[in-house]
């Protein structure tokens, strides 16, 4: 966080510097206000950088044999350049260490989900799952790490086309 404000006020006096030196080089004939404007453009201009490259920057980041499940993009009302192509603001990650039991001649699945959130601290939340093979019903866990309960009606059904399914019960390779 405090580098990504750092990067921010310096790229805004670089702009800043070269619209003042713009406007020394032509004699003063351009415009005062080419200074702030190229101040503020060029601040905008690396918020809206970070936020396209966040997500290839975290994903090259993820260890081998981790797949990404799902991303989540939503518009922004401080960023307005969002509404336009929004970016990825979040993404959950299986990392591909599953624990296995059987249970009356089926395979069941516990992993965790990991979910990469970008806001101004960007954190990460633990998601504890599980996964009964044979039926392909997924439940999602709730609670501490060694009380974890199911959540009431969290059950859901999982597609055959689901990487964690393909990965975890298949032995697939995304």
């Amino acid at each position: 966080m405090i580098w990504n404000l750092a990067g921010v006020f310096i790229i805004g006096l670089c702009a800043g510097a070269f619209g003042y030196l713009l406007r020394k080089l032509s004699k003063n004939r351009l415009p005062k206000w080419l200074i702030p404007i190229a101040t503020g453009c060029g601040m905008f201009g690396y918020l809206a950088y970070y936020d396209y490259t966040w997500f290839d920057f975290k994903r090259s980041q993820l260890p081998e044999g981790s797949v990404v499940l799902r991303e989540y993009r939503e518009p922004d009302f401080f960023r307005p350049w969002s509404y336009l192509a929004p970016s990825v603001n979040q993404f959950d990650v299986a990392d591909g260490r599953y624990r296995q039991s059987q249970q009356d001649d089926a395979k069941i699945v516990e992993y965790l989900v990991y979910r990469f959130i970008k806001d101004p601290t960007e954190r990460m939340e633990q998601i504890p799952q599980v996964l009964h093979c044979k039926t392909r019903e997924r439940v999602v866990l709730v609670g501490n790490a060694g009380k974890a309960t199911a959540r009431a009606g969290a059950v859901e059904q999982v597609l055959a086309s689901d990487p964690v399914y393909q990965q975890a019960c298949l032995g697939k390779t995304p």
